[in-house]
């Protein structure tokens, strides 16, 4: 299964809509600039969210602070950036909330923010949970 046929799958678009009522009026930052985001962004209607900014290493270079029209900041930023939500926008959840926990927000102004998967089952977890059945 591939990143398409997963967000089809799991009703991505369903979930993107509950999140948007769930957190109405409040700022979130996505973590993720990757295929997977690529592929919700390009995909799906993101507009009920109030995304503030877009996080990912790529933006650590000025030229490449371009992503679908919303403001790109460097992962680092995440820990100072006015937000009340971090969604994480990669197929590997658990590996990039240890980032996050450990590296970007600990000892920040953000440092006890909510952190959550952007779609879930996340796309790890889904082959995770294959490989017991």
């Amino acid at each position: 299964m591939n990143f398409k046929e997963y967000l089809i799958t799991y009703k991505a678009q369903d979930k993107i809509n509950k999140l948007a009522k769930r957190y109405k009026n409040k700022r979130i930052a996505i973590y993720g600039a990757g295929q997977f985001a690529h592929a919700i962004f390009e995909n799906y209607d993101l507009s009920g969210l109030n995304i503030v900014a877009v996080a990912d290493l790529r933006f650590e270079d000025i030229s490449q602070r371009q992503f679908f029209g919303y403001n790109c900041i460097t992962p680092k930023e995440l820990g100072h950036i006015n937000c009340d939500l971090i969604l994480v926008a990669n197929f590997d959840y658990s590996q990039f909330l240890t980032i996050l926990d450990d590296h970007i927000l600990y000892l920040t102004p953000n440092q006890n923010i909510e952190v959550r998967p952007l779609i879930r089952p996340t796309f790890k977890d889904l082959f995770l949970n294959k490989g017991r059945d």
